[in-house]
């Protein structure tokens, strides 16, 4: 699963909008309250895979993500119908990767099987914490119970399961965070992503905050559980390849990695982000909007990526649009490649982009060199462990 990413490889990112109940810090396109659309937002889903058919040669389809919202919360036959559709759409590697985010409150034997009949092979866990009070405080459906009961069940039917975790929970300690991970570690997930809450404007979270109601972690405490999940998965073999994931030898997110190496991927669904042709777009977010458009789309048919972009930004599909110019492929390649385990290649940056890293940048990181929050090695510019903390400062440097 590790080998390395072609320019040709493709990745489909199928946003699931729905949800149960929305947790407080969430900020996504997600919506409760809007099963009665689910029907004309399927049919929408597979117009716009439609709409996106590439059976050429140029791609392969190597990872497809359902992500949301919550897409185990939907009927188990929708998603298998959206998997056989994108059969008939995309040339589709026999490595695929199919990952589908899922709730612990989800999880049973026959969902399970369900999933695993249609052919998901990576389960993304969304269990945030083990203990009951922080869980209820960000409004989880979820008790540490059923979490760790719903590992059982997905490891008992999947090879690769991962857990997403969140520290700096309001009322949470180092001692609770600790005990959360030693739990999920003794579970042994084939990949770990665990990540800073983030106060998100206009959240319930955010408005809690400003009422003094919860207070969160600060950065002193947020640093030392970040440093604490550094040691402990560390000493349990979990290779630390991006700033918030740790895996087993063989199971970093293939998907994810296409972000993080600028990678072609489409995303399907209302507010769905894409990166390809060197461009970066979204759809419409309102589910219903998104709807509307869908009856439509369905009757185009454009042979050429190029044109299918231009069609959605001409005809207001899009919410954004950009087109990369090379001064803003530069940074986003430096910031993303400075979150992976290796950081920056000297040699790639020069056959990328025909210009001296060193000459370019080096004065900016001297002093971060010195610290050790960067290591220099070869070819190679990369954060040190600590160096991890200061990953937005050191990104930052690189914008004149």
């Amino acid at each position: 699963m590790d080998s390395k990413l072609n320019i040709n490889e493709l990745g489909l990112y199928i946003h699931i909008p729905f949800c149960h109940t929305k947790c407080t810090y969430c900020d996504f396109n997600t919506y409760t309250g809007i099963e009665n659309l689910i029907d004309n937002f399927s049919s929408s889903i597979c117009n716009e895979l439609e709409f996106w058919k590439l059976k050429n040669k140029k791609f392969k389809l190597n990872s497809i993500f359902f992500g949301g919202g919550t897409p185990s919360y939907i009927d188990s036959k929708i998603l298998a119908n959206f998997l056989e559709k994108i059969e008939t759409c995309f040339n589709i590697s026999d490595e695929i990767e199919i990952s589908m985010e899922i709730n612990p409150e989800d999880v049973n034997i026959q969902k399970a099987n369900s999933w695993k009949k249609m052919g998901i092979n990576r389960c993304s866990l969304g269990i945030q914490s083990l203990n009951d009070e922080e869980l209820k405080i960000i409004n989880r459906r979820h008790n540490a119970r059923k979490a760790l009961d719903s590992i059982d069940i997905l490891k008992n039917r999947f090879d690769n399961v991962s857990v997403d975790l969140i520290y700096g929970i309001p009322k949470q300690t180092l001692e609770s965070y600790l005990k959360t991970l030693k739990k999920i570690v003794e579970k042994k997930p084939t990949h770990i992503s665990s990540y800073s809450l983030q106060i998100e404007k206009g959240t319930l979270l955010d408005q809690q905050v400003s009422n003094k109601k919860f207070y969160v972690a600060t950065d002193d405490i947020s640093a030392d559980m970040y440093l604490l999940t550094q040691k402990v998965l560390k000493e349990n073999n979990y290779e630390h390849y991006e700033i918030s994931n740790w895996s087993k030898k063989g199971f970093k997110s293939r998907h994810n990695l296409k972000y993080w190496t600028l990678q072609p991927y489409i995303g399907i669904g209302p507010g769905a982000h894409s990166f390809i042709d060197k461009t970066r777009f979204s759809i419409v977010k309102s589910p219903k909007k998104y709807i509307e458009l869908m009856r439509k789309i369905n009757q185009k048919k454009i042979s050429t990526v190029k044109r299918k972009i231009i069609f959605l930004k001409e005809n207001n599909f899009l919410d954004v649009y950009e087109s990369q110019n090379k001064e803003n492929e530069i940074l986003e390649y430096l910031m993303l490649n400075l979150r992976l385990e290796n950081g920056i290649n000297t040699k790639d940056f020069k056959n990328i982009f025909g210009l001296d890293f060193q000459e370019l940048y080096l004065d900016k990181l001297r002093s971060y060199i010195k610290n050790n929050i960067i290591i220099k090695n070869n070819k190679f510019y990369k954060l040190s462990e600590k160096g991890k903390l200061f990953a937005n400062e050191v990104a930052n440097n690189f914008v004149e």
